[in-house]
């Protein structure tokens, strides 16, 4: 654990001293994930997170306390409590630790990967032929993370379109299926970059404000929740049912 999540662990059991424990609260909540049992080099935010403390959290979103387990495409957005799992840039561990772990607890999750990593398909990165066979696990949703990764808040116009359009078509072209939801790399989008994934195609996509997304949210730029390897169980469920939204203070809202 790094010192500043001492920190927010500990204002946030302030949080939930004040308020009382939290339950689940009506709204889509979104969870973002990276890797899961691989030990990442000069992993300082803790993107990797052991296997037997996912298996745990996925237990819980199983057992129904934090709401309706949905696929990021399949979420209402109708007030009702839902929650998604997802995960980003398209680690191989997705596909060989984690998928087993969700397809034993018939729970659904949303791939997002980056096409210039699966397409190179070197380590730790899942290449097509894991992608596809990911693909064809029951209740898996695959979506686009990007052509290469950039901060898509800080492309041109064109540069935008073309991430945009380069990574929904690598994924249609390699799965044969069509392509609806993705991620924002970094985090990095705005009103401009939804309305370019709108005019894309994208019907969802998942940025990284914390907090539960309310009807009227825009669906290009739902807000998620990371989980981190610094979490303990305790993290884990206020994460997940509310009493770390206040992070979403230090990080400013991009539908704003």
């Amino acid at each position: 654990m790094n010192w500043k999540h001492s920190v927010w662990r500990g204002v946030s059991a302030l949080h939930e001293w004040t308020k009382g424990p939290s339950e689940a609260s009506g709204g889509l909540r979104v969870l973002c994930y990276h890797s899961v049992g691989t030990p990442l080099p000069g992993d300082s935010y803790g993107l990797s997170i052991g296997a037997s403390s996912f298996r745990r959290q996925m237990e819980l979103v199983a057992s129904g306390s934090f709401g309706r387990a949905v696929s990021l495409g399949g979420a209402r957005l109708d007030g009702s409590s839902e929650i998604v799992i997802t995960f980003d840039d398209g680690f191989k561990d997705t596909f060989t630790t984690a998928a087993p772990i969700l397809a034993a607890l018939n729970l659904p999750f949303s791939v997002a990967v980056t096409a210039s990593f699966v397409e190179g398909g070197k380590a730790p990165h899942m290449g097509v032929a894991d992608l596809r066979e990911l693909a064809k696990i029951p209740r898996a949703e695959i979506g686009a993370h990007g052509a290469n990764h950039l901060q898509m808040a800080k492309c041109g116009d064109a540069q935008l379109a073309d991430e945009l359009a380069r990574s929904k078509t690598f994924l249609e072209d390699a799965l044969g299926s069509s392509i609806g939801v993705m991620t924002w790399p970094h985090g990095s989008a705005s009103r401009r970059t939804a309305d370019f994934a709108r005019r894309a195609g994208f019907t969802r996509a998942g940025c990284s404000l914390y907090g539960v997304n309310e009807p009227g949210r825009d669906p290009l730029l739902l807000k998620r929740t990371e989980i981190t390897g610094f979490d303990d169980e305790r993290d884990f469920t206020g994460k997940a049912s509310g009493t770390w939204d206040w992070f979403a203070l230090r990080q400013g809202d991009p539908a704003s």
